[in-house]
């Protein structure tokens, strides 16, 4: 089901038209496109170790990756289709039957089991052992002297491992990294719009870095074309200028307070390049895999 576009209205978008496998299981669109060709309003997220998640989408807004399985479904701007008619449409597909069966006992289809088998497909799909892998495995030739120096400012002067921690490379937490875009057309308030807790506009789910060559471009929205620029946005501290036209108006209670973690690094070129050259070292060379021939 996850590479049905039935479940869309159109019967045109899948879960795998913003997730697929030979992009890194993104679209390496700034901002993915669904429903009528309509532009979402972020960048889609990798599912790739998507079962290490403690919570779904840049906001944080699904907490299991059953409940997240049912947001593109009916969101306008993705598939766009009621829930209840995407769960009738599956239903009448004779070709679906036995699978439900095999799957659940009968042949009952409903949406608990559709957001069920999806989610347990993305758990399966995680990264082989990257090369950062067998270095802390003991293969510690595989690195180059640049590699290692890159893994030392990783975990010390550049401060990533702040919050790019765990085997996951991700805190699993929310930071206001200075990329909320306030005043301007692309504004997002990021977990605010979940919880209405002033404390967390602007703030964004970390990402991993798991595989983050083959992610680009980069951010919530998407405006980072090159790891390098995300490198020097943190070098540099993050600088997030606030539209001064919104200065001493009614929305000064919503300007954003960056995180105070957030500092210049001042790492010179060479650093920057000796980081970059470890990140490299967290992906592996993306895979085709073979679509399912779809239930008929």
């Amino acid at each position: 089901m996850f590479f049905d576009p039935r479940l869309s209205r159109s019967g045109q978008i899948a879960c795998a038209s913003c997730h697929n496998p030979e992009l890194g299981w993104t679209d390496n669109l700034t901002r993915s496109f669904g429903h009528d060709r309509q532009t979402g309003k972020r960048n889609s997220m990798t599912i790739l170790n998507s079962a290490y998640a403690t919570s779904l989408f840049w906001d944080g807004r699904a907490k299991s990756l059953e409940d997240q399985a049912q947001f593109p479904i009916g969101d306008p701007l993705e598939m766009n289709e009621k829930l209840t008619i995407a769960v009738d449409k599956i239903a009448k597909i004779k070709g679906y039957k036995p699978l439900f069966e095999a799957a659940f006992g009968d042949k009952k289809v409903s949406l608990e089991r559709i957001q069920y088998a999806i989610a347990t497909f993305e758990r399966s799909i995680n990264s082989p052992k990257s090369k950062f892998d067998q270095f802390i495995s003991g293969k510690s030739d595989i690195y180059t002297d640049q590699q290692v120096k890159g893994l030392h400012l990783f975990r010390t002067k550049a401060q990533c491992i702040n919050c790019h921690n765990t085997p996951y490379f991700s805190d699993n937490e929310f930071h206001n990294d200075g990329q909320t875009l306030f005043g301007t057309k692309n504004e997002d308030f990021g977990r605010y719009n979940v919880t209405k807790d002033v404390k967390d506009i602007g703030k964004f789910r970390t990402p991993t870095l798991r595989e983050v060559v083959n992610t680009k471009p980069w951010m919530h929205h998407g405006h980072f074309p090159t790891l390098l620029d995300v490198v020097e946005l943190y070098n540099l501290g993050n600088p997030s200028p606030v539209q001064k036209k919104y200065l001493g108006t009614a929305r000064d209670s919503l300007i954003p307070k960056v995180d105070p973690a957030l500092k210049k690094l001042n790492l010179n070129k060479e650093e920057i390049s000796d980081l970059l050259a470890f990140i490299e070292t967290l992906s592996t060379p993306t895979r085709r895999i073979m679509t399912p021939e779809m239930p008929k």
